[in-house]
C-alpha cells in the first residue's frame, strides 16, 4: 500500500478515468432504459423497468467481486487492474450498441445483462485503484475523484442521450463510445505495476467463493457499513429510478421534455453532488468525521424524498437537496469503506463486496416499488412511494450510528 501523498496530477487523471466510465455506463440507468422500455411496451414500462434494472443488478451484483478478486490476483506486464478495464470497457462499449436494437422487452434484459457483467470488469479494476495508490489519510481524495468524476460523466451521458433522444441507437452508443476514449486516455497514462509474487493458488469455486465472504465477527464496522449504506441507497434508488415516471404520469410531460428536463435535473442535482462530493472528502479527511456525514446525508435524503412524494412540482430543489445528500453519502460511504475493509493488500477484492451494497439496491429497489406503488386505494401510489423511500433511508441511518470506528 502506498504511503506517499497523491499528486494533484494522478488526482485528475484518476477522476478522468471515472468521466468516461460513469458516462457509458450509469447515463442509461438514469433515463435511456427508462425511455426506451416506455417505447417497447408503455403500458407496462414500470414493471418492464424493474425487470431490466433487477436482472442487470443482479448480475452486477455477482460479477463485481469475482472480477475485483481476479484482478487481485492478475500477473501480466499490463499491471493487475489494466486488463480488465480496458477488455471490460471495449466489451461493455459494443453491448451498448446492441442493446437498442432490441424490439422486446427480454431482449432489453439479455443485452442489459451483458452490458453489466462486462462493465463491473472495468468498474472493480478501477475501483480497487484506491487502495492500491490513495495511502489511508487521503481516502477522501479518492472519494472526490469518484463522486466529482462520476458527476460529470453521468451529466455528460445525460444531455449526450437527451440530444440525440429520437435515434434510440445513439442514445446509448454515443455516449458509451466517448467514455470509453475517454477511459482509454487514463489507461495510457496510468502505470500499473505487475504484481510480483505469484498469490497462492487456488481452485475456481474457491476464488468465487471467497470474493463474496469475510469474517463479521472479526471486521463488524465493514458489515454494519455494508447494511447501512445498502438501505440508505435503496431509498436514493428509488427516488431516481422512478422520477421519470412522475415527470409523465403526475405532471403530464410528454417524452421530448422528459428527456430535455432530466438533462436540466441532472445538471442541478450533479452541480450539487459535486459540491457536496468535494466538501464532504475535504472536511472528512480533515476531521474522520465519517459517521455523522453519512447520517446526515441520509437524513436529507429522506427528507428530500418525503417532500417529493407530496409536491412533485418542487422537481428542482428536489433535485439540489437529493444531489447534496448523494454526493456527500457516495463519498464519505466509500471514504469508510477503504478504511473499515478487513486488510489493504486484497483491496480489489473488497471494494468489490462494498460496491455490492452499491449495486445491490438497483436491483432491489424495482423490486420494492411496485409494492409501495400498490399501497392505497390508487392504481399508482407515487406518495407511498417516496414515503417508503424516505423510511428505508433512515434505517439506513439508524445502522450507521451502531458503527464504532467512525466515531
Amino acid at each position: 500500500m502506498n504511503k506517499q501523498p497523491i499528486s494533484r496530477q494522478f488526482f485528475l487523471m484518476y477522476a478522468l478515468a471515472f468521466v468516461g466510465v460513469w458516462m457509458a455506463f450509469i447515463a442509461p440507468t438514469m433515463s435511456g432504459l427508462q425511455l426506451r422500455i416506455g417505447q417497447i411496451d408503455p403500458a407496462h414500462k414500470a414493471s418492464g423497468l424493474a425487470l431490466v434494472l433487477g436482472v442487470g443488478a443482479l448480475l452486477a451484483l455477482v460479477s463485481n467481486p469475482i472480477w475485483g478478486q481476479l484482478s487481485d490476483r492478475h500477473m501480466g506486464r499490463w499491471g493487475r487492474r489494466k486488463p480488465f478495464m480496458f477488455f471490460g470497457g471495449l466489451a461493455g462499449t459494443v453491448a451498448l450498441f446492441v442493446l437498442p436494437l432490441m424490439q422486446t422487452v427480454m431482449g432489453v434484459v439479455i443485452a442489459w445483462s451483458v452490458v453489466q457483467l462486462v462493465f463491473n470488469a472495468a468498474i472493480a479494476a478501477l475501483h480497487a485503484i484506491t487502495s492500491d495508490v490513495f495511502p489511508e489519510s487521503e481516502r477522501g481524495k479518492a472519494s472526490v475523484s469518484v463522486g466529482v468524476g462520476g458527476g460529470i460523466g453521468t451529466v455528460l451521458g445525460i444531455g449526450l442521450s437527451a440530444a440525440l433522444v429520437k435515434t434510440p441507437l445513439l442514445i446509448f452508443g454515443v455516449p458509451a463510445l466517448l467514455g470509453f476514449i475517454i477511459l482509454l486516455v487514463f489507461l495510457l497514462w496510468y502505470q500499473d505495476a505487475p504484481l510480483q509474487v505469484a498469490p497462492a493458488r487456488a481452485s475456481v469455486l474457491k476464488t468465487v467463493l471467497e470474493s463474496y465472504t469475510f469474517n463479521w465477527r472479526q471486521t463488524p464496522d465493514f458489515g454494519k457499513l455494508l447494511t447501512g449504506n445498502f438501505f440508505i441507497l435503496i431509498g436514493l434508488n428509488i427516488i431516481t429510478t422512478y422520477q421519470v415516471y412522475v415527470m409523465s404520469d403526475r405532471l403530464g410531460w410528454s417524452d421530448a421534455k422528459v428527456a430535455s428536463m432530466i438533462t436540466v435535473i441532472y445538471l442541478i442535482s450533479g452541480a450539487s453532488s459535486m459540491a457536496a462530493n468535494y466538501i464532504a472528502g475535504w472536511l472528512s479527511d480533515k476531521y474522520a468525521r465519517y459517521r455523522a456525514w453519512i447520517i446526515g446525508s441520509a437524513l436529507l435524503l429522506a427528507g428530500t424524498a418525503t417532500m417529493f412524494g407530496f409536491r412533485p412540482d418542487l422537481l428542482m430543489l428536489a433535485a439540489v437537496l437529493a444531489g447534496l445528500a448523494q454526493g456527500a453519502e457516495n463519498n464519505v460511504a466509500y471514504a469508510a469503506l477503504s478504511l473499515t475493509m478487513p486488510d489493504q493488500e486484497n483491496g480489489g477484492k473488497w471494494l468489490g463486496i462494498g460496491n455490492m451494497s452499491m449495486v445491490l439496491p438497483q436491483s432491489i429497489a424495482p423490486a420494492v416499488a411496485p409494492i409501495l406503488l400498490a399501497i392505497g386505494n390508487q392504481s399508482v401510489n407515487y406518495v407511498s412511494l417516496y414515503l417508503g423511500a424516505a423510511i428505508i433511508a433512515i434505517i439506513g441511518a439508524g445502522v450507521i450510528m451502531t458503527i464504532k470506528k467512525l466515531q
